[in-house]
């Protein structure tokens, strides 16, 4: 047998209010509470719905979803640090290493400009801070529409924008001190806005595939009880 909509519906409800919201685990739970609660429905057509959930979770163990989220999110944890190695791998020594080089010529050319004007050291950490936030913000665009969509957060997205936020602030501090309090030759000030520059494209590049990769993975499942 297959369940009505109302059905996942008060499924989903049910994972819902226990707290686990979002989207990973609410649709790898309803997926296997879906699977049992059919399963139990076609041994006992008689039995009452809700008895049947309640039968489902309890299959879960004393802890629930929890033991469930825990498992789900180090698989997501996972997949992400594969993607991360193999992209990485890509751009710095397989077929996009050309995409890489495109981008340290690009940064070395936009720095010689730069360079040559009148910056204020105020004005060169603005404008670090400038790209660093772009960066950020760039693999964020592609999420919006799903995000709307599924009307949830998710893990791995939150997870991944977090890390960036992290190394890419680390990258503007260091930079920042550099400028402010180092006396450098033009060519240290050159080599430093180009690896900046390189740096941040690769992160941004790197979480533009995990997040692809994570609403793949889970809109297979989502559009399955949609």
């Amino acid at each position: 047998m297959s369940l009505t909509v109302n059905q996942i519906d008060q499924i989903k409800a049910f994972i819902n209010k226990r707290g686990f919201n979002t989207i990973e685990v609410e649709m790898e739970a309803l997926d296997h509470m879906a699977s049992k609660v059919e399963a139990l429905l076609e041994e006992k057509p008689d039995m009452n719905f809700d008895l049947a959930i309640t039968k489902a979770h309890a299959d879960l163990g004393i802890f629930g979803f929890a033991t469930f989220e825990e498992a789900i999110f180090a698989g997501c944890k996972e997949r992400s640090k594969k993607i991360r190695k193999a992209v990485l791998r890509d751009y710095l020594k397989g077929p996009k290493l050309l995409i890489t080089l495109a981008i340290i010529s690009v940064a070395f050319l936009i720095q010689k400009f730069l360079l040559n004007l009148p910056w204020s050291e105020e004005a060169m950490v603005v404008f670090i801070f400038s790209v660093v936030l772009t960066m950020i913000i760039l693999p964020s665009i592609y999420f919006i529409k799903t995000k709307r969509k599924w009307g949830k957060r998710s893990f791995v997205i939150s997870n991944t924008f977090a890390g960036t936020s992290g190394a890419s602030l680390i990258i503007f501090y260091i930079t920042r001190f550099v400028l402010e309090f180092g006396t450098l030759s033009p060519l240290l000030l050159q080599i430093i806005f180009t690896f900046v520059i390189l740096k941040l494209s690769l992160i941004a590049l790197i979480n533009f595939a995990i997040i692809k990769e994570a609403i793949a993975f889970t809109e297979e499942k989502y559009l399955k009880y949609a």
